[in-house]
């Protein structure tokens, strides 16, 4: 009786195997012995969900990336960067076909940004191989989106790339150079807008009126009889701000002493109906007096009651009046 050793056993049993299915009959599981490898105990279950099995494709693979890893490190050491790159192809390409490659994206917190936007900042697709998948050099790419303000990036394996991103909140629109942008609460520039599409954020005006828009909306906030009036705030030489008022009044604040300043005025407006005057401009600018400019063509706007207007400043009045 002729001896047949295990190799050739194992590929008479696979020339079987093809005949039979070449007829379309299904073939019935053989078990073979596999290599037995430090630290494998019994099957896994990755986090997708998948159960790594000893023996199974996804340990081969495994091995096959260590093998290859470390013929990549000689190759490299050695200084063959060609056979280097080749190895490593290979090495990834065996991984992706395994199903180590990207084949799903989810996306959290996506409310503005665009799905061409996400997709071209992640930079991953059906050939992205999982396991080198740089997640932090994708959570800075997301990051320079306009509307992400943070993000964050995991890996899901085998083939799951999870994404959560915090969108920026439109907090003012700000006009600069002719033109309108909208931007958040840090003065972080979203996108460009048209004025219309967001009417009931404040309007602010000229250079660092977007990054300071803030600090004037807190500052305003106690005076809120006078905030509604507020149609749009201008920056002034990056240092001040005057505000312009349904009625067409310009109030012109001062560098410091804004709090100071706007109680002033609304004492004056409550003692005096100062702003339903016949007046253009209200200047609070200096501490010591309030100044006020007459408009030139305009009918006296009439206070609430219906009786006539008192007579309004023509030069100052000071503050303490």
């Amino acid at each position: 009786m002729q001896s047949v050793g295990p190799n050739r056993g194992r590929r008479q049993i696979r020339r079987s195997d093809d005949a039979l299915l070449a007829r379309g009959i299904a073939v019935p599981a053989r078990k073979f012995s596999s290599l037995s490898l430090p630290g494998f105990g019994k099957a896994k279950r990755a986090p997708g969900g998948a159960a790594l099995h000893r023996g199974s494709g996804v340990w081969r693979v495994v091995t096959v990336l260590l093998l290859a890893g470390a013929a990549g490190y000689g190759f490299w050491v050695s200084g063959d960067d060609g056979l280097y790159g080749q190895t490593q192809r290979g090495a990834e390409a065996l991984a992706i076909a395994a199903g180590f490659g990207v084949s799903r994206i989810t996306v959290e917190g996506q409310q503005h940004v665009t799905d061409a936007e996400l997709t071209k900042a992640l930079g991953a697709g059906p050939g992205s191989l999982m396991l080198s998948f740089d997640t932090d050099a994708a959570k800075e790419r997301l990051e320079k989106v306009p509307w992400v303000k943070h993000a964050q990036v995991m890996r899901l394996l085998p083939s799951t790339l999870q994404v959560v991103i915090e969108e920026r909140v439109p907090f003012a629109v700000w006009q600069s150079g002719g033109k309108t942008y909208v931007v958040d609460t840090e003065g972080a520039v979203i996108a460009p807008v048209v004025r219309e599409a967001y009417a009931g954020l404040p309007l602010v005006v000229g250079e660092g009126a977007g990054k300071n828009a803030a600090d004037l909306l807190a500052t305003l906030k106690p005076f809120d009889s006078l905030t509604r009036q507020v149609v749009a705030a201008t920056r002034v030489g990056d240092r001040r701000w005057t505000l312009r008022l349904s009625s067409g009044i310009d109030i012109m604040l001062p560098d410091d002493g804004v709090t100071d300043a706007l109680n002033t005025l609304t004492g004056l407006d409550r003692d005096r109906n100062l702003l339903a005057r016949n007046i253009a401009a209200v200047d609070l600018r200096l501490a010591d007096r309030v100044s006020v400019r007459i408009r030139d063509k305009a009918e006296p706007v009439m206070p609430e009651s219906g009786s006539a207007a008192p007579d309004a400043p023509t030069a100052s009045t000071k503050r303490n009046t």
